[in-house]
């Protein structure tokens, strides 16, 4: 994996690591309810019913400005009943899903068009279907679902940070709180637009060619 602009290296042997609870992805008795109420056979019917409460429960809000972006935690998140936007919709997802025990990770992108427009995706470890092997599967947490059949999940290429044609990885992160560069953290819309003008001087624009299709 090119390490060039990369803030946060993917741990992805360190399983426990993201189970583990954060600043952001923090967890409470609703949260933690909300997981025990979901109880499906399979890993994969797990992660795409823990979206579809998502989607029935809290409201995803279109407003560019909204000044509580990348300021709250899960639990806040949750308490609000709204989502304002991705970060948000990746905050609340992985904390519901480690509280499931499945370990998950946040993965921060930027718009390879433009170095702005990032976007945060998860990527949980789901066991296969009949047997005991798991994989790193990428989801995209802030797509709307109406039913589960909406989900699309796709295995992780490890080594490879373009996300989707439009989106490249700089941090594989257990909680965006800890992402940090010469100071500036994503605690703000405007630090995270400064976050993003300094990771796109440093990436290799050279490693946006996409090596397979995924969607």
């Amino acid at each position: 994996m090119k390490e060039d602009g990369l803030l946060q290296k993917p741990e992805f042997e360190n399983i426990q690591k993201y189970l583990q609870f954060g600043e952001r992805t923090d967890c409470n008795e609703e949260i933690m309810k909300i997981a025990m109420n979901i109880n499906e056979p399979t890993d994969g019917l797990t992660v795409r019913k823990i979206l579809l409460w998502m989607n029935q429960n809290t409201a995803r809000i279109n407003n560019v400005r909204d000044k509580r972006k990348f300021k709250r935690g899960a639990t806040e998140i949750l308490e609000s009943g709204e989502r304002t936007g991705c970060c948000d919709s990746s905050t609340l997802f992985t904390s519901i899903a480690r509280a499931k025990g499945i370990p998950t990770m946040q993965i921060i992108c930027i718009n390879k068009d433009t170095g702005r427009d990032g976007h945060f995706y998860v990527v949980s470890y789901l066991k296969r279907s009949g047997n005991n092997s798991r994989d790193w599967i990428l989801i995209d947490s802030d797509e709307p679902v109406k039913d589960i059949r909406d989900v699309r999940l796709s295995c992780l290429d490890l080594n490879d940070r373009n996300i989707s044609r439009r989106r490249y990885a700089y941090a594989y992160t257990d909680d965006y709180s800890s992402v940090e560069l010469n100071g500036i953290k994503i605690d703000c819309i405007q630090n995270m637009n400064r976050l993003q003008d300094n990771v796109w001087n440093m990436i290799d624009k050279r490693d946006f060619l996409i090596k397979r299709e995924r969607y």
